[in-house]
Formats: C-alpha cells, sequence, structure tokens
C-alpha cells in the first residue's frame, strides 16, 4: 500500500478551497455539535486536501469544519492525489467509515467513568447511545446495558433519481436525519 501523505501543513481554514463536488451536506444540528466539539475539545484530526497546479490546496475531507472555524490555523494532510483519485476518494472516504458496527461492550466500558466537557455534549452522547440524562445530578446516568432505540421512520415514494435526490437535500437541509435507500 502506497502513502500518499505529502505533509501535514497548518493552514488557514478559509484558504481551502472547498470541493466543488462535495456531496455532504450539513444540517444545523451538526454544524452546532461541530463547533461545539471545536471549541471544548478543539482539533485532533486533520483534514486532507491536494495540491492544485496553481499551488492552492483543494479539500477533500473536512469540509464542515474549515466551514466552522475560518479564522483557525486547521491541520491538513497534504496528499499527492491527483483530481481523479480525489473524487475516488470523497466518494468512498465516509461511507466506508459509516460502515463501521458498533461494539455496546466496548460503549459499555467507555461510558462507565464517562465526564463530558459540556452538558452539549452530554446530552448528544445520551441520545446517539440512548442513555437515559439525569437531570438531577446533571450527568448520564450509567447503565450496564445499552438499551436499543425505537426508530419511527417514514418511506417516501419518489418518481424517479432525482425526485428522491431532491426531497433528500430538503430533508437534510431541515435538520432530518434521512437515508436513501433503493427498494
Amino acid at each position: 500500500m502506497r502513502n500518499r501523505v505529502k505533509e501535514l501543513r497548518f493552514v488557514k481554514a478559509s484558504q481551502l478551497i472547498p470541493c466543488a463536488d462535495n456531496w455532504r451536506l450539513h444540517p444545523k444540528r451538526q454544524r452546532d455539535l461541530m463547533k461545539n466539539v471545536l471549541q471544548t475539545i478543539g482539533y485532533a484530526d486533520a483534514l486532507v486536501a491536494r495540491e492544485t497546479e496553481d499551488g492552492a490546496l483543494a479539500l477533500i475531507d473536512g469540509h464542515l469544519r474549515a466551514d466552522v472555524s475560518p479564522d483557525v490555523e486547521v491541520p491538513v494532510l497534504i496528499v499527492d492525489l491527483n483530481e481523479r483519485e480525489a473524487k475516488e476518494l470523497l466518494l468512498v472516504h465516509d461511507p466506508i467509515g459509516a460502515m463501521a458496527e458498533r461494539d455496546d461492550e466496548a460503549v459499555s466500558r467507555l461510558l462507565e467513568d464517562f465526564e463530558a466537557t459540556n452538558e452539549t455534549l452530554e446530552r448528544f452522547i445520551g441520545e446517539e447511545f440512548n442513555i437515559p440524562f439525569n437531570n438531577d445530578a446533571k450527568s448520564l446516568k450509567n447503565e450496564k446495558e445499552i438499551a436499543i432505540p425505537n426508530l419511527f421512520q417514514i418511506i417516501v415514494e419518489c418518481e424517479d433519481e432525482e425526485e428522491q435526490r431532491e426531497c433528500f437535500e430538503e430533508l437534510t437541509r431541515s435538520g432530518r436525519k434521512c437515508r436513501v435507500v433503493n427498494l
């Protein structure tokens, strides 16, 4: 396997060129949570960009982080990908990560002595792992078993792929958590 990372560089986020082909939409709730994480924990991961022919840095991964902190010098992994390879990475990077499955035992171990840095993140973690929030103690209740949440879903029938895309984009812009499914 080849190492395509050329260097780690710190660059003002506003100087990165967003990828016109970026297909990820970031609803308000996700943007707010990302701002919160960056303000409380800070940057602990690098954005990924490639150098264009004129020396500019074209973003491949990290659009949301760059967007919510334009005046910050952010860590950027510079990769030696051409435009075609960058598009391919853009298409597979997040979906491959999303294929990961949750190890409930590992989550339970992480939560045993967990203390969030602030209430917003604590509530998010509680919602994400379906753990009740203890309002009296202002902390997550430590429980040995993780409950599996009920999912309430709607299936919307569309005439074609274009209508499906429009419906998906409209719902995600309004902050809805959506998945595209073809049956």
